[in-house]
């Protein structure tokens, strides 16, 4: 069997399509690879005004790389663990709050940005554990923004997140098992996440200006 990715189809798609696909890249990015980071932080807001199509970047294989790279992180990750009998995934990163995000009746959000947000929120729970430190925590926001993937939503409140943990319980064997980053490209999942340290989440959240 084969799968043919053809990477002029992007060029079809319209900036917030782009960007809503970036938020899943970006999530490879954090969890498992500074490298990966690195191209988006760089190049990622000119592939997307330009479509994938700036021929700079393609000469120099920037573009390629991100996709080649984000592949290759997933089939690493997911190809040994096809039956999910290791749970402690890091590639659910930014999949613990997005779900209920996304059902949300009428919420005007995609999947690469429901992610996202959920990746940002992940981003503050890991500073207020020590994890990293602010300087991190805004590199990250600044390429998010960058990206034009937003990073948080007026439906991202205590009873959802609170909700989100739940469910991720009910969903990972009975723990929460959410990945954190504790540096760029390296996580560690964690199930022991109180409804106290949402809400401390949720108010660092308002300070930053989405």
């Amino acid at each position: 069997s084969a799968c043919l990715l053809d990477p002029a189809f992007i060029a079809s798609q319209d900036a917030r399509n782009i960007s809503n696909g970036f938020g899943e890249i970006l999530k490879l990015a954090l969890v498992r690879s500074s490298d990966l980071f690195d191209l988006l932080e760089a190049h990622g807001k000119t592939l997307i005004d330009t479509r994938f199509e700036d021929e700079s970047l393609r000469t120099a294989g920037v573009s390629s790389r991100i996709i080649d790279l984000s592949i290759q992180i997933m089939l690493e990750e997911l190809g040994p663990n096809l039956w999910e009998t290791k749970l402690d995934r890091c590639v659910d990163y930014g999949h613990t709050f997005s779900k209920l995000l996304e059902m949300v009746p009428g919420a005007d959000i995609m999947h690469g940005e429901a992610v996202n947000v959920d990746g940002f929120f992940c981003i503050v729970l890991s500073y207020l554990r020590g994890y990293i430190g602010m300087d991190t925590v805004n590199r990250v926001f600044a390429c998010m923004k960058s990206l034009l993937l937003p990073t948080n939503s007026s439906d991202l409140e205590l009873e959802l997140a609170w909700q989100s943990c739940k469910d991720a319980i009910e969903h990972r064997h009975g723990e929460q098992r959410i990945p954190l980053i504790t540096e760029m490209g390296e996580s560690v999942c964690v199930s022991d996440i109180t409804e106290e340290e949402l809400e401390r989440a949720l108010e660092m959240m308002k300070t930053f200006d989405h």
